[in-house]
């Protein structure tokens, strides 16, 4: 499911992501989604400017027994598209950028293995391609062990250019966030 990021105007910049859902199985439901976030005040400027910001992203194996086939979790933004009076042009999507995705959280369910995970891919860079940013491994055998079967939190840094001269008014972008079974 695609998400919004919202609200690029040149006075504030908010992002804004909800949910997309995976598949389902008897025993368990793949689930990730990132919370809302909001970027500094944006003046206008001849010079480009660097916004920084912090995704929240959730991610769940849940069920009886979860998927079990492990899972991973990728971000992709579109261009930030204007609206409003004042004929402003897209910021392209290569312009939202992953620098650090930290490694995850646990909120319930397994713990975190060091082995297995769930557990950061280190990906940095810009959003206009897939990046996978946290992964659960399968199975370990043919009865296990199984990683990944809870709700896992993971903040993900990102930065966004906002090139000079950008013209006052709103710029949205849709962010993809996606989880499938399988490191």
């Amino acid at each position: 499911m695609s998400v919004l990021l919202r609200r690029l105007t040149i006075s504030t910049i908010a992002v804004a992501a909800i949910l997309a859902i995976g598949p389902l199985t008897a025993l368990g439901a793949l689930s990730a989604s990132v919370a809302d976030v909001a970027f500094g005040q944006v003046a206008y400027s001849h010079a480009q400017q660097i916004q920084m910001g912090t995704l929240t992203l959730t991610a769940s194996d849940t069920g009886l027994l979860g998927t079990n086939s492990g899972w991973n979790v990728t971000l992709r933004s579109s261009a930030f598209v204007y609206s409003g009076p004042n004929s402003g042009t897209a910021i392209p999507a290569a312009n939202l950028a992953i620098t650090t995705a930290q490694p995850p959280t646990w909120i319930s369910g397994q713990a975190i293995s060091a082995t297995g995970g769930p557990r950061t891919t280190n990906a940095t860079g810009a959003l206009n391609v897939a990046r996978k940013t946290i992964q659960a491994d399968g199975p370990g055998g043919i009865l296990g062990p199984y990683y990944g079967i809870g709700t896992y939190r993971q903040l993900v840094d990102v930065s966004l250019l906002v090139p000079g001269q950008t013209r006052a008014g709103t710029y949205t972008a849709t962010l993809t966030v996606t989880i499938a079974t399988g490191p």
